[in-house]
């Protein structure tokens, strides 16, 4: 079960990805001291793929409601599915 929850929080949001950003000049001033490139854009933004999953809190829902009864989950997913 550990691993489990190890993989599902491993899927979560990473730690300050978002809406935190290096200040320009930061940025600037670090490119200059290890003499780094410019960054080249990304050849396919993945930020607008839908896998279907909102979150690790999906993720564990389903897999401790797997757990507690599978064969009750199994059913409801097939009348899902109808």
């Amino acid at each position: 079960m550990l691993p489990l929850i190890l993989i599902l929080a491993l899927m979560g949001q990473v730690a300050g990805a978002e809406g935190v950003a290096v200040p320009a000049e930061t940025q600037e001033r670090i490119m200059e001291q290890y003499g780094l490139d410019a960054p080249s854009p990304p050849v396919w933004d993945w930020s607008s793929v839908d896998i279907g999953g909102s979150g690790i809190t999906d993720g564990m829902l389903f897999v401790c409601r797997m757990m507690l009864n599978p064969l009750g989950f199994l059913l409801q997913e097939i009348q899902y599915i109808l």
